[in-house]
């Protein structure tokens, strides 16, 4: 409890009492006190509306009121004494009540302020809907919504929301730990990030160790990972869209984070009638390793000249302009490495020397918002730099520079309460300039080999890209059990000079009460890699890729907050880019290197049992068995994919104990990803390296060793009276099972192994809030 006391004249106005004494014969002194004051949440400092505070004081007097919307109360004309003063919370609000004592002098005017400590058991939460209920602005029937709290507390993702993402049906293991996004069976490069609908160059920085944005800055993620509606295009596998949420308005928040690997400041509050959001971190591996270095010097034939490193910063305002919203968002990211092999290796002798690289990017936002009637109107602008330099040695040398800019415009029209149109449009531009020597790049599918052993391409290339969408859609319910959502999304893509038109169509049909039906079919187009069709890399005529999602979908309900969703889908791709030995005659006769005669096909279903947020746990149980194949001509047989994982089994829970302690689990079964065995190596004396031996026949008709592991975190939150601290313990691959990565070889292939991931991996974190 905090008092202020300051003498203020007689005169005070009454307010209701109830007397539980009979009133005094004589007339209450003229010379009173009076009190006012606060009552807030402990650790976090949020006012507690609707708190009952109840004094008793001499005589028997008693006097009960009750706290406004902003936690504050008053009472006048007090007698002068000793009170006992007693603060319960509203029920659902998982505080406790609370006691002190008060001594009141006559014109005495007093201020005080009361915080209520957090309850010992976990506080009481709204159970979700039956099924959950869409909103008509939500059109995809395959998107699963992560909240901040699942966000941050899923065991084994090392304190990073992003990784919440792989425990979710469709989505497989990236290899090495990477933060790649392997959808459905698809390549990375077949799905895509966003950023309030922006799209994203990363979302991870170097290593994949953790995000480019916060955890504790993210309102929400939505993963769709198939049958996504027209507003995001270019993707042919899933989509993943993050949004930061406003700053609070109450007050100025401030929070300082801890782990293994990082530190961040964050800083969030009212500014006018809007709120600002400010965050900034930066790794400190480089000081980590330089101490290790110090004591116990470099490893062998290796020196770290620059120490893996990294930071990022985030701004973001919000404000009400002109009858809408306007959010101004920036935000950056910047890695870097460089280390020195102090002797050429032993598999390939053209790997020595430095090994640098350097990614960054830097983007301003500015979304607006606002309701006409019945229009919704959408403008969203987005700009800004992306920077890569890669080297080794003498041998790969490679710089990328990218100006772009990005815009979406959206407006949605509600004819009537079960009708909605939507029109929207969006564009990518950017100026490119690409110098690189490098080695051929490998295609999907082929045996990893040394460098030195590739082909050298140099290439130097300036180049505008403008990318071009239009969309419309159709939300219409005939019936308040059925929705239907037809739309057509149409784009260009000016450096191929190709065109794609591509109708798509929802459909939820809800059976019964606890029952729900999903339908989703359309076509989807993207663009080929970049280096499959730009500069001197690849084969600027080829196609666009195409794919077809068909999905069918149950939903049922169990109780209240537990639902069961099984899926069947199948996707069908063709014109995908493949490698090619035909020379062509573009420019001039030339190798073409890449052609578009691969076909693919991913068939198979989805488990979901989840348990939404509740007073105790939260969690789900996961598994995809899918395949995915595919095949380089018409005439060639059917193939294991490289990013084929047909079982995924996630297992994960988390439980809310008393006295704020928490526990969360995860048990993970992946199938290994598909190689090809090298069947011994052929000596190349033009390179001094052995070549490896390939059976293409045989491509993919091998597996590694399927990856099993457990990951267990505590949290335990500290109340203090204007500040908590939360700290945690991550402990990823509890019994020590580094999950097989990729097979390696001597330098003549004569033997191989598998390389394997991360052992055993503890991370603690603390992070102070006020």
């Amino acid at each position: 409890m905090e008092l202020t006391t300051v003498y203020a004249p007689d005169g005070m106005p009454p307010l209701s009492r109830r007397a539980t004494a009979p009133a005094p014969s004589t007339p209450p002194p003229r010379e009173t006190a009076h009190l006012e004051g606060q009552v807030r949440a402990e650790g976090t400092r949020d006012p507690v509306p609707g708190a009952e505070v109840a004094l008793s004081g001499p005589g028997g007097l008693e006097v009960h009121t009750l706290t406004g919307s902003n936690g504050s109360f008053a009472v006048a004309e007090l007698v002068p004494g000793v009170y006992r003063v007693r603060v319960h919370p509203p029920a659902g609000h998982g505080l406790r009540p609370m006691t002190a004592s008060l001594t009141l002098h006559p014109r005495e005017r007093v201020t005080a302020r009361y915080y209520l400590p957090p309850a010992v058991l976990p506080p009481s939460r709204r159970y979700a809907a039956l099924v959950r209920g869409e909103d008509m602005n939500q059109q995809e029937i395959a998107r699963q919504v992560l909240d901040t709290e699942e966000l941050s507390r899923i065991p084994g993702t090392l304190g990073d929301p992003l990784r919440a993402i792989e425990n979710l049906p469709g989505a497989a293991r990236a290899p090495f730990n990477t933060g790649l996004f392997i959808i459905e069976g698809g390549r990375p490069t077949d799905s895509r990030a966003y950023l309030a609908t922006g799209e994203v160059p990363q979302l991870y920085h170097y290593g994949g160790f953790t995000s480019v944005v916060p955890a504790g800055f993210i309102d929400k993620i939505e993963y769709i990972p198939h049958n996504f509606s027209v507003r995001y295009g270019r993707a042919t596998a899933g989509t993943i869209d993050l949004d930061l949420r406003a700053g609070r308005q109450d007050r100025i928040h401030g929070a300082l984070d801890i782990n293994p690997v990082h530190a961040a400041a964050e800083l969030e509050g009212p500014l006018g009638r809007g709120s600002f959001l400010l965050g900034v971190r930066r790794s400190y591996i480089d000081g980590g390793l330089a101490l290790v270095s110090r004591i116990a010097g470099d490893p062998p034939g290796l020196r770290f000249i620059r120490a893996p490193v990294y930071w990022d910063y985030q701004a973001q305002l919000v404000y009400p302009v002109g009858g809408g919203q306007l959010r101004v968002l920036a935000v950056g990211s910047d890695d870097q490495i460089a280390l020195l092999f102090a002797r050429p290796q032993d598999v390939d002798p053209s790997v020595s020397g430095v090994f640098s690289t350097h990614i960054a990017f830097h983007r301003v936002q500015a979304r607006y918002q606002r309701r006409l009637g019945q229009w919704s109107l959408l403008l969203q602008n987005a700009a800004g730099y992306n920077g890569t330099h890669l080297s080794l040695g003498r041998g790969v040398q490679l710089t990328l520079h990218a100006v772009r800019m990005d815009l979406r415009a959206e407006a949605r029209y509600r004819v009537s309460e079960g009708v909605q149109l939507l029109f929207g449009m969006d564009s990518q531009n950017a100026y490119v300039l690409l110098d690189a020597a490098v080695p051929a790049p490998l295609r999907e599918g082929e045996l990893v080999r040394p460098p030195g052993s590739l082909e050298q391409v140099r290439s130097s290339e300036r180049g505008f890209v403008a990318n071009l969408g239009l969309y419309a859609e159709l939300t219409w319910q005939p019936h308040p059990r059925l929705r239907l959502v037809p739309g057509l999304r149409a784009d260009g893509y000016s450096q191929l000079r190709r065109l794609s038109l591509e109708p798509r169509l929802g459909v939820r049909l809800q059976l019964w009460r606890l029952t729900a039906l999903k339908l989703g079919a359309g076509l989807y187009g993207q663009d080929p890699p970049v280096q499959d069709y730009f500069g001197s890399f690849g084969n600027p005529q080829l196609r666009l890729e195409q794919a077809a999602h068909l999905s069918l979908a149950v939903e049922q309900a169990v109780w209240q907050g537990l639902t069961v969703e099984l899926t069947g889908l199948y996707k069908h791709l063709w014109d995908f880019s493949a490698p090619s030995l035909f020379s062509r005659w573009l420019d001039e006769v030339r190798p073409e290197r890449v052609a578009s005669t691969a076909t693919g096909r991913i068939y198979g279903g989805t488990l979901l049992v989840r348990q939404a947020l509740s007073r105790y746990l939260f969690g789900w149980v996961s598994y995809s068995l899918l395949r995915s194949e595919r095949r380089d001509c018409d005439t060639c047989a059917w193939r294991l994919y490289d990013f084929d994982q047909t079982h995924v089994l996630i297992m994960a829970a988390h439980i809310y104990l008393p006295y704020r302690f928490e526990v969360g689990v995860r048990f993970r079964y992946i199938s290994g990803f598909p190689f090809t065995r090298a069947r011994g190596g052929i000596y190349d004396s033009d390179t001094d390296l052995y070549q490896p031996r390939v059976d293409p026949a045989q491509r993919n008709t091998e597996r590694l060793e399927a990856m099993n592991q457990l990951d267990v975190r505590i949290d335990r939150t500290f109340t203090f009276k204007t500040w908590q601290l939360k700290a945690y313990l991550d402990v990823s691959n509890l019994y020590n099972n580094p999950a097989p990565e990729q097979m390696v070889y001597s330098f003549d292939y004569t033997q191989g192994a598998a390389l394997t991931g991360l052992p055993i991996v503890p991370s603690f974190g603390v992070r102070a809030e006020f």
